[in-house]
């Protein structure tokens, strides 16, 4: 059984990879690309004690120090619904009769896995979606996150107008944080906010930290597409 089932999970794999054609295998279970400053694809998660699994969206940073910071954890970790709007366990032995409607749910919630390259807006609209989510509303860190994603982002394709809107939102949504869980993951929050603009000077250093974690043989060879204004 353990042999079939390694079978079937490999053609679990090949199968998420031909109906999403942009995505390169990282890892059996984690199917990804480069789009601008950010790698996105799906995790096909197991599900402890059963041999199910639940597709997520995922996105991880290109700016931080090295590749191993970047994919330390996802800034979006985003499980996919069903068309009841619950989450998705697909067991592997049935994995085809769930397959269909797993992608035209991902079709329909992330249709930028299937864009040649992605547009910021595109970006920023699946970004916008996720400060609705429950547990985003009452986090100010998750909250931060997500800021944090759409600043670098918009740096990154030089849309200073974007740049400057996001700064603007920040300010104003943190009007409203709870300071304490704020300060827990990301220390004092004048310092913070402060970091991020300065890297508006200095956006050249920024590309080159993106650039060096590109060149990181582990991802090298992923399939690679734009970020664009």
């Amino acid at each position: 059984m353990s042999e079939d089932i390694k079978e079937i999970k490999k053609r679990v794999t090949e199968e998420w990879l031909s109906s999403v054609p942009q995505l390169s295998a990282f890892a059996q279970n984690k199917l990804y690309r480069i789009v601008g400053c950010t790698i996105i694809g799906i995790e096909l998660v197991k599900l402890p004690k059963v041999e199910d699994y639940r597709p997520h969206f995922v996105l991880y940073p290109l700016w931080k120090s090295d590749l191993k910071n970047c994919l330390d954890s996802p800034t979006i970790l985003m499980e996919v619904s069903n068309k009841k709007g619950l989450q998705f366990s697909i067991p592997y032995l049935k994995h085809s009769s769930y397959f269909n409607e797993a992608i035209e749910c991902l079709k329909k919630q992330i249709p930028i896995l299937w864009s040649e390259n992605v547009a910021l807006k595109s970006l920023f609209d699946i970004v916008d979606n996720r400060f609705n989510d429950i547990l985003i509303k009452s986090n100010s860190a998750q909250q931060a996150k997500l800021f944090e994603l759409k600043f670098h982002t918009a740096l990154y394709t030089g849309n200073q107008s974007q740049v400057k809107n996001v700064l603007n939102q920040i300010k104003q949504v943190s009007r409203n944080w709870n300071m304490q869980m704020f300060e827990m993951w990301y220390g004092n929050f004048n310092t913070w906010l402060q970091v991020l603009q300065e890297k508006v000077n200095s956006r050249e250093e920024f590309l080159k930290q993106i650039e060096a974690n590109k060149q990181d043989k582990k991802i090298s060879q992923l399939k690679s597409s734009e970020l664009t204004a």
